[in-house]
């Protein structure tokens, strides 16, 4: 399959390694820049860390892009003349090969800032390589209303910094300044409640092939024994380095410890009601510990917060739900509302790909609040390298893409990211990062 794209041709000096498409052949190779060919510019990461990128308009109304590191490592200058559409493989989108597509057109009006971490990628092609389109949201080129600012929530902690579903990584989302963190519990034969997530699906969850990397489920073990399993260095569901895979903080904590040790961080606590028979032991241990205008409860079996509101129907002051309980979604149907009210939901979480406006906007009209949640490391490098094409990997560009549709919070696995992009924003009012 190809992607199309339209790219600027370069006329003025660049430096630097680029991929060089012949317009003859439609071949790709990497080589030094001709102007005798169209040249698209393609930057390594590590060359463009740290980097300013300003547009400004010049006297002949051309407009010219310059990009400078700090370290003066890479220079690109280049103007408008013409326009050339050249097809680009789709397997160059690649993530593997270390490299990000920079188009002229994506660089907006003001500056911007990107972190070692995030650069803007090109974003003129096949309109259904699209999250912008897909969420039938405007694409984030410009400034950002300080009115749609959503709350963070760290999905399983920080998995990019501490093993997911881990005291360590809960922290590390808090002392970011996280709004919330989100986990995922099971009621092990002992008796005790676990926080762990595992490979399979809602009908079998909780397998230790990926996380732990040997057969069987955390339902077979005691929390005891639990304890004692090694995480799997090379385990696709772990974001972080491995020397944090093998640290003392890494192990499957018990609900109560996880809890004890948040509680007076007052940071809010999303419980996802994963593994069957979690419903009534969660709330009495929640209720036995103070917490429970702290703690809320979510799971995709909707018969598990379903019983929550059973058992627990009060509603405060203001008319809302004392106790807290999301409808989660990975594809919503048309009648996912009646859903989620029929169970007397909080809120309505959807997959982040699944969060349009018109959804978040419905979501809201009826009272309920709204949560974007994204796909572990494994399903995130797939959407961004075979499914959406005009954002990273959670990067600046992706959150900003989300936040348009209005959504009330954000579950990302990134939440450093997000964090460092909405303090800037709350400062300037405009898209940077730190």
């Amino acid at each position: 399959m190809r992607a199309f794209a339209l790219f600027r041709t370069p006329t003025l000096k660049i430096s630097g390694t680029l991929l060089q498409t012949n317009e003859h052949d439609g071949k790709n190779r990497f080589g030094n820049i001709s102007p005798r060919n169209n040249i698209i510019p393609i930057a390594k990461k590590r060359i463009f860390q740290n980097t300013l990128a300003q547009r400004s308009t010049n006297d002949d109304q051309s407009e010219k892009y310059v990009r400078e590191s700090e370290n003066d490592s890479l220079s690109l200058e280049f103007q408008t003349v013409s326009l050339n559409k050249l097809e680009i493989p789709h397997s160059n989108f690649n993530r593997d090969s270390s490299l990000e597509f920079i188009s002229p057109e994506a660089l907006p009006s003001h500056i911007i800032r990107f972190s070692n971490k995030s650069t803007l990628k090109k974003y003129l092609f096949d309109a259904n390589k699209s999250l912008a389109n897909h969420l039938n949201v405007p694409h984030p080129l410009g400034r950002i209303s300080k009115r749609r600012t959503p709350l963070i929530c760290g999905h399983r902690g920080s998995l990019y910094q501490e093993p997911e579903n881990t005291i360590a990584g809960f922290l590390n989302a808090y002392e970011n300044g996280a709004d919330a963190v989100e986990f995922d519990v099971f009621l092990l034969k002992c008796g005790n409640l676990v926080v762990f997530h595992g490979a399979g699906d809602d009908e079998n969850p909780g397998l230790l092939h990926d996380n732990i990397g040997i057969e069987g489920s955390i339902l077979d073990y005691t929390a005891e024994e639990a304890r004692m399993l090694l995480f799997n260095s090379f385990g696709s569901e772990f974001g972080c380095p491995w020397e944090r895979l093998v640290a003392p903080t890494a192990f499957i904590p018990t609900l109560k410890e996880v809890l004890e040790v948040l509680k007076d961080t007052g940071v809010v606590v999303k419980i996802e009601l994963k593994g069957q028979g979690t419903a009534e032991p969660v709330l009495e241990l929640v209720e036995s510990m103070d917490m429970v205008d702290q703690c809320h409860y979510a799971s995709f079996d909707h018969s598990r917060i379903a019983r929550i509101r059973e058992l627990r129907p009060e509603h405060g002051l203001d008319g809302s739900h004392i106790y807290k309980t999301g409808a989660l979604f990975v594809d919503p149907p048309d009648n996912f509302i009646d859903m989620s009210m029929a169970v007397g939901a909080s809120e309505v979480h959807l997959k982040y790909d699944t969060c349009t406006k018109e959804r978040v906007a419905s979501i809201h009209a009826n009272g309920m609040g709204s949560m974007a949640w994204w796909r572990g490391p494994p399903g995130m490098l797939e959407d961004t390298t075979e499914k959406y094409l005009d954002v990273g990997n959670e990067d600046e560009m992706m959150y900003l893409t989300v936040m348009n549709s209005g959504v009330g919070t954000m579950c990302v696995n990134k939440p450093d990211i997000l964090i460092s992009m909405l303090s800037c924003v709350l400062e300037n009012n405009e898209y940077c990062t730190a």
